[in-house]
């Protein structure tokens, strides 16, 4: 009985739509998706609705397969439960344009940058969407003279990947400066909990079942194979706690990993198409020294002397030197960031923090254009090339004259170029290697593609693709690609 009220819902979404004024519209899509491995049927409505500088974004949605409705995105059993049902469903909510006095969006956040982007750079909380679904807020105001800026990657968790403050003021006509601080208050909420009993799934050994995370019933089936080999008074108690099948996580004791960076930044505009820009940031918190695992050492600090944004015509450029000391990298949380923030290689859990060390001093140049060729297509690019210090696990120290560098790439071809091509456009990231151009897979590597194909006037064909990687834990040192594909058939109303 419970599909009646949610057919109502979509029903009700479809006649505000043909209602709706010309400048708001409604995609409605049929595909499938991918949750917790197991395949699903995807049934959605996607209604954008303008209100003056209010502008309100839905995504409602169902998902079904042979065993049925997959009701945890309807759950209404409890206040918190209804809370995040209906907060699920807003794809985002926006006031204002960038730039103006006044701007916020709320709920997905494709690229977000924080003042001069030293600490955060084109973070994107919809990395994983659909599976993730995550509700951010990127504001900015100026209010008396003073700038403020606000990013919150997820107002679902309580332990967001990101968190962003920044505020600037004007000193001169031309001359302002600012100060931002961003921080991960547990880097550990980044591990995957499927069953939500807030036992992550590399400690639970039962991943999806919510009431039990020990491995008892394992343990049970041996101890029935070994009891006639032990001594009568054997307990199995105490052979449990001992056993491999008992969880050694404790939740009570269970520690927080928060990392965070505070950055300073001034700006002096030469003309309305010429800027010129200095900052400095760095990261706090603590990790294992290489040298000695039984020391931590502090974080590190980078620093651009002198950077600048500058527009010709249809081009944006940015150009920036960048100097680091060791366990600094620029653009920590960055679009990767949601998907490597935690992992889980051969020796165990491991932060995006804890792989700082490989960094030691650098310094070089970053690049990157934005333009839009002749109508044909948008290029969005950025280039690192940084020289200096790498760490070296065979010899166990820093090695010079190694490089580090990073690639990001966005293009998008003008769809009317091509008949029945709606939409096409493609993205790749990787970063803090050696060379990205070998194509060779990181944690940081993050690749896709979007294409749509008009199938008849209102309907089109999407095809969504993105890949990234993690430690393969049956082959140390190499990734595994984690891919999620969705397909689905999209109506405009």
């Amino acid at each position: 009985m419970r599909i009646i009220p949610l057919l109502l819902v979509f029903s009700l979404f479809a006649q505000d739509a043909a209602n709706a004024p010309a400048k708001s519209g409604t995609t409605g899509s049929i595909g499938t998706v991918t949750i917790n491995g197991e395949i699903y049927n995807q049934l959605s409505l996607r209604p954008e609705i303008p209100i003056g500088k209010l502008g309100l974004g839905l995504d409602v949605y169902l998902y079904f397969n042979d065993k049925g409705m997959y009701w945890e995105s309807w759950d209404f059993s409890s206040g918190g439960a209804a809370y995040r049902t209906i907060i699920d469903k807003i794809y985002y909510l926006r006031w204002g344009q960038p730039g103006e006095n006044l701007y916020f969006k709320a709920g997905a956040l494709p690229s977000v940058t924080l003042g001069q982007g030293i600490l955060v750079n084109n973070y994107s909380n919809i990395m994983e969407y659909p599976q993730v679904r995550q509700i951010g807020l990127d504001f900015k105001a100026k209010i008396s003279g003073v700038g403020i800026e606000i990013i919150h990657s997820n107002f679902k968790e309580a332990s967001p990947g990101v968190i962003g403050m920044r505020s600037s003021l004007g000193i001169l006509p031309k001359l302002s400066a600012g100060i931002s601080y961003v921080t991960d208050l547990d880097q550990n909420a980044g591990l995957k909990d499927s069953d939500g009993d807030t036992y992550p799934d590399y400690y639970d050994f039962y991943p999806d079942d919510s009431l039990h995370y020990d491995g008892l019933a394992d343990a049970q089936d041996d101890w029935e194979v070994l009891q006639p080999y032990l001594k009568d008074d054997a307990d199995f108690n105490d052979w449990f706690e001992d056993s491999k099948y008992h969880n050694t996580y404790n939740l009570d004791e269970a520690k927080s990993d928060p990392i965070s960076g505070l950055a300073f930044d001034a700006t002096y505009s030469l003309s309305e198409k010429l800027t010129l820009y200095s900052q400095f940031g760095f990261l706090k918190g603590e990790i294992t020294d290489p040298k000695d695992t039984l020391k931590t050492v502090s974080l590190g600090w980078g620093v651009v002397p002198i950077g600048a944004r500058a527009k010709l015509g249809p081009i944006n450029l940015l150009a920036e030197y960048r100097m680091g000391s060791r366990r600094f990298v620029f653009n920590y949380w960055d679009r990767a960031y949601d998907v490597n923030r935690i992992f889980v290689d051969a020796s165990g859990v491991s932060t995006r923090e804890n792989q700082l060390y490989l960094y030691g001093k650098l310094n070089g140049f970053y690049a990157q254009a934005d333009m839009s060729v002749m109508n044909l297509f948008t290029l969005s690019s950025g280039y690192q090339y940084m020289k200096g210090e790498k760490w070296d696990k065979d010899l166990n120290k820093y090695e010079t004259g190694e490089t580090n560098k990073t690639f990001l790439s966005t293009i998008s071809i003008n769809p009317s170029l091509i008949p029945k091509v709606g939409k096409a456009e493609a993205f790749y990231q990787q970063s803090n290697v050696s060379n990205p151009f070998d194509f060779t897979p990181t944690t940081s590597t993050i690749w896709g593609y979007n294409l749509g194909i008009e199938v008849s006037s209102g309907v089109m064909l999407m095809y969504k693709a993105s890949t990234t990687y993690i430690t393969d834990l049956d082959n140390p040192g190499d990734y595994k690609p984690v891919e999620s594909i969705q397909i689905e058939t999209q109506f405009i109303f």
